[in-house]
């Protein structure tokens, strides 16, 4: 018997998403610390408490992030881990696009408890939502 034609059926259901138990949603908005924008960081949503999929990274550029629905983010709950950081206006050395030269100078802003896998913020992303998230950090 030829499997040819069965393994090309196969193949073409698992490239159309059959079977697929959520569908991504993109997710956006905007991130501060206090009352003012973060000028510049990153966003990574992470699946947990049994949420499928993967985590989902932006960056964050003039206070807001994006996360595509091509890679986005599975209906559930999600911890938020953000990096905000601010132009102190100085010129430093250092690399840029794996050259070295000058570079803005950055620090952090907002409680570091926000960083990583420890951050207390998390959010519900569901089917329906419209899946935009304004991310509101403390300035302590």
């Amino acid at each position: 018997m030829d499997l040819r034609p069965l393994s090309l059926l196969f193949c073409c259901l698992l490239l159309s998403g059959c079977g697929s138990e959520y569908a991504n949603k993109e997710i956006f908005g905007t991130v501060t610390v206090g009352d003012e924008r973060v000028e510049l960081g990153s966003v990574r949503f992470v699946p947990i408490d049994g949420t499928a999929g993967s985590a989902g990274f932006s960056l964050i550029v003039d206070g807001e992030y994006r996360i595509k629905a091509r890679g986005g983010m599975a209906p559930g709950r999600h911890r938020v881990e953000i990096k905000a950081e601010r132009k102190t206006g100085r010129r430093v050395r250092g690399m840029l696009y794996g050259e070295e030269g000058e570079i803005d100078e950055t620090v952090p802003i907002g409680p570091t408890r926000y960083c990583g896998s420890k951050s207390p913020l998390v959010v519900e992303v569901t089917a329906d939502s419209a899946g935009k998230f304004d991310l509101i950090l403390p300035s302590d």
